[in-house]
């Protein structure tokens, strides 16, 4: 016999449950949740959120959500005949819509070149806020800075260039907001004003001034009259003017918003009609070659004066000069190309009057007069002199043998000569108008034979650069005296000079170049003789000596200085230091040196002869060796902060450079771009990560460089990049207890807590140790603070466990696995 079938159906599962449904939702809205599972016979299903179980069957349709509705929406898929279960579960994030954007001014208004900020206010889930600037957006730059949540707008130094409309849109997923546009105007100003008014007026005129300022909002305007405040307001009209009125009239503009005030004057000149022009002299009559001057006197306030002679207008040159306001003409030398008709003519803007002519008459002399006679003469003849000048008046005469008068008249008439009558014969041309008188002389030679000349010197020793002669003394009656040096005839020129009968030599300013012998030759028409040599030794100095030592020198040492200079005869010296007499002779050798030995150090050359001194200074600097080079910071290094290292250095430095990792520290790349260095400190702006390294600084002077110890960079940052590890799934039975484990990447080690659904757990460190059980099934969430930045982020994992439970309520659920996380931490 053959049974009848039996239908053989394998019962499994449930497998993994499939939750499909959104991840994101919005308060105010439902949502339905579906969860499948493959399984035989088909699983039955519960919901549980958060923890909690809310319905049970495969379909799960929220409320309208609300912010609490956030959280974990776990389906549980049982079969009842294999006695298994399966455990999936989804994070509902749940966000309120964006319901408004606005943006606000923080602080102060907009002004120019000032700090100002806007800031994006706004209502409901934020997950970005934009900028923008007449519909465009807007970027960070080098004056234009964003919060880190992009809600806040900076402007570093607004400027004009910032004005225009300013908008924020906020967003999230699920709804975005722009706000209405916000006008920014930068306020700023006043610029210097701008006065508008005439620059001159007439007594009893009135006149209006208008000042104007470029300013936002537009100024506020007082006016000043030489200090004092007459009026406020753009517009200023005066009193009928007087001559008081004239003055500077002052506009000050002041802008209430940006608190600022400009200033502009402007002087208003008073003039009054000219009334009266007479050209005057000044002084005395005009004399040729001599000052003379005129002034035009007037009545009324005079702009500008001209002067015309013979109807034409006379301007300044080599000989004629005007004052200052030009009523007054001067002729440095007046000549009689200057004879004429002179007047002058005074003018205001409105008004201007002519003087009547002024005839000038050039009064002169005597000019030099000449005598006309013989120059040689023999003993017992009579002579005849005749003597003329140009002059006006016609000039007087009178006559002189060897300073003595002997007769007045043009004529003179000698009696017979003698050796007596030889010498000088002497007319004197006086003018009684002029005051002046003028003399000619003529030497009359009565010859005797020459038999004597001899070269001596007159008065001091020949000195360089100073004035030296030398006389030739004669016996007889000398015609001529000529001189020679070497041999060679001598001339006068620029430095050399010879008396009028040519018997005295005399450099004006004796030179080396002037040594050699010399001599001198007498002549008359019948007799000549030349002198014996004369040696010229030229006597100078001391020069300006020089001194030989070093500049500059250290503490303990001896200096030696020398000190020599050009000198005839050779010179005497001393020494001073700091103007005190330290040391006699070329040579001065210090002490061992300290910081007082720091100074001028002066050598004084000395020549006995020609009575001369000279001096020249050296400093000498001293300093001290660097004895200590350290480097100090101003603040924890922490990553986005500012910081500063300052190099501190005990002793004399000149420069400072710094070194990263024994490598000089160089700027001008775009890696150390957020670093600089000012004086003595290196600033970090901010500093970074990147930045960690060995630092020193280095001191140098003339005698070399200091190193700083190394100073250790090591930026504190973080925590950033949290993680968990540890399974996300276990079977009760499979394990006893499960371990998570947390890290994140900071500096220093990030201190560690945990929670159990957004519930804080006691203890805290990197580790937990949880009991496999549905009761311990969840949210965990590791919390890392940085103890020294204070910034602290977290980290969510979902464990699932599966498997039978006999699940106590929830919460003493919660109490036993509390309880379980206290014991491990404390083991910890």
């Amino acid at each position: 016999m053959t049974s009848s079938n039996y239908r053989l159906i394998v019962n499994y599962g449930p497998e993994a449950p499939v939750i499909t449904g959104p991840a994101l939702g919005e308060t105010g809205h439902n949502l339905t949740f579906n969860c499948s599972a493959s399984s035989q016979p088909p699983s039955q299903f519960s919901w549980f959120f958060n923890g909690s179980q809310v319905v049970t069957g495969s379909v799960y349709e929220t409320d309208p959500l609300t912010l609490a509705s956030h959280g974990e929406y776990t389906c549980v898929a049982f079969n009842n005949v294999t006695g298994r279960n399966s455990t999936v579960s989804k994070m509902l994030i749940v966000i309120e819509p964006v319901s408004m954007a606005m943006v606000k001014v923080m602080g102060a208004q907009p002004i120019a070149d000032n700090m100002f900020t806007l800031t994006c206010e706004t209502t409901g889930t934020i997950y970005s806020i934009h900028w923008m600037k007449n519909g465009w957006p807007l970027y960070a730059d080098n004056r234009t800075d964003f919060s880190m949540n992009n809600n806040t707008l900076t402007f570093n130094s607004v400027q004009d260039s910032d004005n225009g409309g300013y908008q924020c849109s906020a967003y999230n997923p699920l709804s975005n907001m722009t706000s209405t546009e916000y006008r920014l105007i930068v306020n700023y100003g006043p610029e210097r004003p701008v006065i508008m008014s005439p620059d001159i007026a007439m007594t009893g005129y009135i006149v209006t001034f208008n000042c104007s300022a470029s300013s936002q909002p537009p100024s506020q305007f007082s006016w000043f009259f030489n200090g004092s405040q007459v009026e406020t307001g753009s517009v200023y009209e005066t009193d009928p003017l007087t001559l008081a009125s004239h003055g500077e009239y002052t506009c000050v503009a002041f802008n209430n918003i940006t608190d600022r005030n400009s200033t502009a004057s402007k002087m208003l000149t008073i003039i009054a009609p000219v009334t009266m022009t007479t050209v005057k002299v000044i002084g005395a009559q005009p004399i040729l070659n001599e000052r003379f001057s005129l002034t035009c006197e007037t009545a009324g306030t005079v702009y500008s004066i001209h002067w015309m002679r013979n109807g034409w207008p006379l301007y300044a040159d080599n000989r004629t000069d005007f004052s200052m306001n030009n009523n007054t003409l001067t002729l440095n030398y007046v000549q009689d190309s200057d004879i004429g008709d002179y007047q002058c003519s005074a003018s205001n803007p409105l008004s201007n009057m002519t003087s009547s002519n002024y005839r000038l008459i050039v009064n002169y002399g005597p000019e030099a007069p000449v005598i006309t006679g013989p120059a040689l003469g023999e003993t017992g003849h009579n002579l005849t002199f005749n003597c003329s000048a140009s002059s006006q008046p016609p000039s007087q005469f009178s006559w002189f043998f060897n300073g003595s008068q002997v007769e007045t008249g043009s004529v003179y008439e000698t009696g017979p000569l003698t050796l007596a009558s030889h010498g000088e014969y002497t007319c004197v041309a006086f003018n009684n108008v002029t005051g002046r008188n003028r003399t000619v002389s003529k030497i009359l030679t009565v010859v005797e034979p020459v038999t004597m000349t001899m070269v001596k010197v007159m008065g001091s020793q020949p000195i360089l650069n100073q004035t030296f002669s030398l006389t030739c003394e004669t016996t007889g009656t000398i015609y001529s005296i000529q001189w020679m040096r070497n041999g060679w005839p001598l001339y006068a020129d620029n430095r050399i000079d010879f008396s009028i009968d040519n018997n005295t030599l005399t450099f004006n300013s004796v030179q080396h170049s002037d040594k050699g012998d010399y001599q001198c030759s007498a002549y008359n028409p019948f007799s000549n003789m030349t002198s014996t040599d004369y040696r010229l030794i030229v006597n100078y100095g001391p020069e300006r000596p020089v001194i030989m030592s070093p500049d500059i020198a250290m503490t303990g040492y001896i200096v030696t200085f020398n000190c020599s200079a050009s000198s005839q005869p050779p010179s005497q010296f001393s020494w001073f230091f700091n103007g005190s007499q330290v040391e006699t002779g070329s040579v001065y050798e210090t002490d061992p040196l300290t910081l007082a030995s720091h100074g001028e150090y002066t050598c004084v050359a000395f020549n006995n002869l020609t009575v001369r001194n000279s001096t020249v200074s050296k400093m000498l600097t001293i300093i001290e060796a660097i004895t200590s080079v350290t480097v100090k910071r101003n603040k924890l290094p922490i990553a986005s902060d500012n910081l500063t290292l300052t190099c501190v250095v005990t002793g004399h430095y000149d420069t400072i450079y710094w070194m990263k990792d024994n490598l000089s520290l160089v700027l001008n790349n775009t890696l150390n771009s957020d670093i600089t260095i000012s004086n003595n400190s290196l600033h970090f702006s901010p500093v970074k990560v990147s930045n960690d390294g060995n630092y020193q600084c280095v001191a140098t002077n003339l005698f070399g460089p200091n190193t700083s110890p190394k100073y250790q960079l090591l930026v504190n940052y973080g925590p950033k990049s949290v993680n968990i590890s540890g399974p996300v799934s276990v079977v009760i039975g499979s394990v006893t207890t499960v371990t998570l484990k947390c890290s994140a990447d900071s500096r220093p080690i990030s201190e560690y807590g945990w929670k159990f659904n957004n519930q804080s757990v006691f203890g805290t460190g990197p580790m937990i140790a949880v009991i496999a059980s549905l009761e311990n099934a969840g949210d965990y969430t590791c919390v890392a603070k940085n103890p020294v930045t204070n910034i602290s982020m977290s980290k969510t994992i979902s464990l699932d466990v599966t498997g039978h439970s006999n699940a106590p309520p929830f919460q003493a659920r919660v109490g036993l696995m509390l309880t379980a996380l206290l014991a491990l931490s404390l083991c910890l």
